[in-house]
């Protein structure tokens, strides 16, 4: 009978986002003898209710700044619930990582799942430094890209022998081939509109600005282009008023956090992911699972994903007149690009399975332990 593991997942907070997507794919999947928590420093929010299985949750309401109490506090906690493992995630859970280095009685590990706005090149000196003086309390440090493990390895010199990869995962069953002509008459699309679709967290790094920007610049253009903007967060108010200046017809959607994500792929004609940095982006996988044809920028572990015009188009990031250009070839009704979405699916259905992450992440969990 396999032991039973106490497993804490520390994170900054719990909204819609790819990070918080892996995790509730990781608990949901995982087998009876892994207990999961959650550990929020912030609160939580509707992503919680994804979850299929009973979970003590946490939430330590850090103050703004630096809360030096914190550590003292999760560290308490982590004592109370008799945790056997530690999972911080980024640098947003970092207080975490401290309080760890404040007792011996968890196993450790860290996870680098993308970078912020505020260091979008994983170049900040200080932070680096802080993640390899803590590596040493660290079992493993897991990255989800090949591009932010050789990150790890050469610029934070993190040792090898502590680096685990571990590629997201998506289910292609649920995401996958085929048109939702219901669903986009429900939002009011037309059959001769032109659906350019993103799905992800309305963060800085996402760049929704420079997308609007892009879809401005076809407006000219003899088809009519549906801007569809699904997710939410904290730059909202920032791209509500870059498309309220951009004065797009016919009008955006921006439909905020939805829970039929997998429909609304399929009203798409392209999707975008226009981020300045990428880890390794789920709301990419689920794209591609979908078999849409793709553009996003060549950053982190979109490289990884996408090979410029086999199975998508690469563009580089901030270049708004480049994605508009690549938009408009998409539209080409003779364009050959919209077969590479094909090549897409079939690239993520071989490589990318959610089954395959969940496995790696329960034999970390009880190799570590």
């Amino acid at each position: 009978m396999a032991r039973r593991l106490r497993i804490l997942h520390v994170l900054h907070a719990f909204s819609a986002g790819g990070l918080e997507n892996g995790i509730v794919n990781i608990i949901n999947g995982s087998p009876d003898h892994l207990e999961h928590e959650l550990c929020l420093l912030s609160k939580s929010g509707d992503f919680i209710e994804r979850l299929k299985r009973p979970v003590v949750l946490h939430e330590m309401n850090k103050r703004q700044g630096n809360d030096v109490r914190l550590a003292f506090r999760l560290r308490k906690l982590f004592h109370q619930r008799r945790v056997d493992i530690v999972h911080t995630r980024n640098w947003g859970a970092f207080d975490g990582l401290i309080a760890a280095c404040m007792t011996s009685r968890v196993t450790l590990i860290h996870g680098e799942h993308g970078r912020d706005i505020a260091d979008p090149q994983g170049a900040a000196r200080h932070r680096n430094l802080a993640r390899r003086l803590l590596s040493f309390r660290a079992r493993k440090y897991v990255a989800v890209s090949q591009d932010l493990y050789r990150w790890l390895d050469r610029i934070v010199h993190i040792p090898k022998g502590k680096l685990e990869f571990i590629p997201n995962g998506v289910d292609t069953e649920k995401f996958c081939n085929g048109r939702d002509w219901q669903l986009r008459a429900e939002l009011g699309i037309s059959a001769n509109e032109y659906v350019v679709g993103t799905v992800g967290r309305l963060d800085p790094i996402k760049n929704h600005e420079g997308l609007v920007n892009a879809l401005q610049l076809l407006q000219s253009s003899q088809r009519k282009v549906r801007l569809v903007i699904v997710g939410d967060g904290p730059n909202r108010p920032n791209v509500e008023r870059a498309l309220s200046a951009a004065k797009l017809l016919p009008k955006p959607h921006f439909l905020g956090h939805r829970s039929d994500v997998d429909r609304l792929y399929r009203t798409f004609d392209a999707f975008v992911l226009n981020s300045f940095g990428e880890g390794m982006s789920n709301t990419l996988l689920e794209a591609m699972a979908s078999g849409i044809p793709i553009i996003c920028t060549s950053v982190g572990g979109n490289v990884e994903l996408i090979k410029h015009r086999e199975s998508g188009m690469l563009v580089e990031p901030g270049q708004d007149v480049a994605l508009a250009e690549a938009l408009k070839e998409l539209m080409d009704p003779s364009s050959a690009l919209n077969s590479l979405a094909s090549n897409a699916r079939r690239f993520v259905v071989d490589n990318f399975s959610l089954s395959s992450m969940i496995h790696r992440y329960v034999q970390l969990y009880e190799s570590v332990a």
